[in-house]
Parts: C-alpha cells; structure tokens; sequence
C-alpha cells in the first residue's frame, strides 16, 4: 500500500493484455428482435396488372404463342397462382392491347393466341416478371399441358371385380387403335395410382414397353453338362 493512499483503497494491476481490455459483463446487452413467424414471400397477385400479363404472354409462348383459353385459365385460376378478377383483367389488357386474340381451333374450342406484338413483349419484358413467379408457373403449366394432351390420346378406365381392379390403357393416333393394355392391381386406388404415374409421361411409358419388344432376346440355354 502506498503511504499516500487512504486504508480503503487497493490497487489492483492486469497483466498484459488484460490491463487495457478488461473482461466485463455488460451492463445493458444489445436488444435483438426474436421473430416469431417467418416472413413469406409475396404473393402472384400482389404484382402490376401489366406484369401478369406479361407472365400469362410467357406462358403462352412456351407453347408456341397457342393454348385453349380454358386450359390457361385452369393453370392460373385453377392453379391457385390468380382469382378469377385478376386472371380477367390480365388477359383482357393482353386482347385490348393486341398482344393476344381469342380465336376458335378447329375442333371449335376458344383458344388464346399471341400476336406479333405480344411475341415481342414478352421477349423483351419476360425478366421483369420475378424468377420465383415464372418456374411456378411455369411447372404448374408444362405438367397440366403434358397431362391434357396425354389425355387426348390415351384413354384410361377401370374394371373392378371381386379380385381387385384392372387399369385399362388405350392409345390411340388421329382415331385408330395403336396399343391396348390391361394392368391388375389390389385394388381401385392402387389402379388409379397407377394410371397418374402413366399421365406423367405416357410416351416414355409405352416407348419404354416398345423398346422392350423390339430388343427381346430369347434367353440362352446352357449346354454344357448336357
């Protein structure tokens, strides 16, 4: 102690270091904000109406410019991605501004066209339309068109009986019969199971069945402790 210090007081000395950052607890921590939900992403149908129908423009030109306007709308509306409003007010700022025409195909049904025009704009203003937006609908889109043309030319059934159920395939080509198929399963819903894995991709199913037939080899025989 030294003589000119008061009895009370100590003198304490850190070594190294520690003698100019000393180890203390802090009085009042940094706050920081705890959330309790996660923050989703925004929705389709909160962006501008010209954006939308840039994304329906997008749509429509994946499929070369051309898809029946009932199978747009059950991607977009029946999707869950617009109400029916919104979808209405997208396409029909596309028709008003040319972009797109509402004509009958030869089987008489509506169809949804792109223009000229409506090929330019979505060309040039398809990247305004966020990613996350596009591949949403984009995959909702590719997977109902895959299905419907499926099923323009396949034609599924079901027989039931005490035994199970039996899934019948029909592929046909402009109206004539190519291939017949018959699959028994457990039951109907093991059928029906089977007949949506089918609609995923019906052409590499029966290539597949095809490839098979075609490369058949007839299994070799061993001769030799004969």
């Amino acid at each position: 102690m030294k003589p000119d210090m008061q009895p009370e007081e100590q003198e304490f000395e850190l070594p190294g270091q520690m003698a100019f950052f000393p180890e203390m607890e802090p009085e009042d921590p940094a706050p920081y904000i705890l959330l309790q939900k996660p923050i989703s992403p925004p929705e389709l149908s909160q962006m501008e109406q010209w954006k939308l129908s840039v994304l329906l423009s997008d749509v429509l030109q994946r499929f070369d410019g051309r898809l029946p306007e009932r199978w747009l709308y059950e991607i977009m509306v029946g999707g869950g991605f617009l109400s029916y409003f919104v979808y209405a007010d997208a396409l029909g700022a596309l028709t008003d501004h040319g972009a797109a025409v509402l004509m009958p195909d030869e089987s008489g049904e509506q169809c949804c066209v792109l223009t000229e025009t409506g090929r330019r704009n979505v060309k040039n203003l398809r990247l305004m339309v966020p990613k996350l937006f596009r591949d949403q609908v984009h995959l909702c889109a590719l997977r109902y068109v895959t299905r419907q043309r499926a099923l323009r030319d396949l034609q599924i059934s079901y027989e039931t009986d005490a035994k199970g159920c039996r899934l019948c395939l029909r592929c046909t080509d402009h109206g004539a019969e190519m291939f017949f198929l018959r699959i028994s399963a457990p039951s109907k819903e093991n059928a029906e199971e089977l007949g949506e894995r089918i609609l995923r991709n019906p052409a590499r199913f029966f290539g597949k069945i095809l490839d098979l037939a075609m490369t058949n080899e007839e299994e070799p025989f061993d001769l030799t402790d004969n």
